[in-house]
């Protein structure tokens, strides 16, 4: 479809997209996507077009301007993702070649304040063009491409960012990593501060902290509390440690720091965990000891 719109060069194409309500909830959502050659004339203030909105510039420039009049400039060989809920602008610097894509998904508001880097520069070119030429040449056939290749492009297009991410800092080599998490979790009883384990990596702290983030999803100190309250589980269950032991054991400074922190991330207190997983043995001894007088019974009948 051509569109009439100021600044949009003649061999510019825009496809609208159809899809089907069953998959919202597991695939991205393609509204529109297009191949634009625009001139400095071209100007979107604002989009209003409730969806997030990704953007290659194949050549020339683009600038985008969000609502605090932060104003970045899109070139050759970048990609940009605009969340337009918040009603950015954009436009052409200069006169520009670019794909562009207009989605939503039920999810990906999360995904998005999880990308630090919302402009980046393209490490193959080759594969960012193809994505966006697999999901048009349908189209250009006369018919349109299916939710799963829509999604499955949209995918590699976004996850980019997250390359890009890893790419813009050093982070440890996955080795540091296991030793860090090996010394977490045969120090559990000790007081295991950022500090060493920052040392432990040859990192700066600020500069280890935002590291381990990135790969494990926790802080430092979110997962040694997690390591803590999972080895407190194992052993509420399959101990007859007291609570004060367990306390110890797993490095909390005492009883009431133990059941705030347990209960915080599992939901029930470290007594409750206890009694749930005696009351299951209970029962299944119960069960077993039943099964077995019955069998002993019918033994004697015959």
């Amino acid at each position: 479809m051509k569109l009439n719109e100021r600044g949009v060069l003649p061999q510019s194409s825009i496809y609208i997209y159809n899809s089907s309500l069953i998959k919202r909830n597991y695939f991205y959502q393609m509204l529109c996507i297009g191949h634009y050659w625009c001139n400095h004339s071209y100007s979107v203030k604002p989009n209003t077009l409730d969806s997030y909105l990704l953007l290659y510039v194949i050549s020339g420039e683009l600038y985008t301007v969000t609502q605090d009049s932060r104003r970045e400039v899109v070139k050759s060989g970048q990609m940009a993702i605009l969340n337009c809920y918040q009603r950015p602008s954009y436009g052409c610097a200069s006169t520009a070649e670019f794909f562009w894509i207009h989605f939503d998904s039920h999810d990906i508001s999360q995904l998005y304040e999880q990308i630090e880097n919302r402009k980046i520069q393209v490490a193959d070119r080759i594969a960012v063009r193809n994505a966006f030429n697999r999901i048009i040449s349908p189209f250009e056939a006369g018919g349109q491409p299916s939710e799963a290749i829509v999604n499955k492009y949209i995918t590699n297009l976004l996850t980019e960012f997250f390359e890009a991410d890893t790419e813009s800092i050093s982070i440890i080599p996955q080795k540091k990593f296991e030793n860090v998490e090996n010394y977490i979790n045969n120090n559990l009883d000790k007081k295991i501060s950022n500090e060493e384990l920052a040392q432990m990596a040859n990192m700066s702290v600020f500069h280890f902290i935002r590291a381990f983030k990135k790969e494990k999803g926790f802080t430092p100190h979110e997962f040694i509390l997690r390591s803590r309250v999972n080895t407190a589980t194992f052993l509420l269950r399959a101990t007859s440690l007291s609570l004060t032991e367990i306390t110890y054991r797993c490095g909390f400074a005492n009883e009431a720091a133990f059941s705030n922190c347990f209960k915080s991330l599992t939901g029930m207190t470290p007594l409750k965990c206890r009694q749930e997983a005696w009351g299951k043995v209970e029962s299944r001894l119960k069960l077993a000891s039943t099964e077995l007088i019955s069998g002993m019974l019918k033994r004697d009948d015959e």
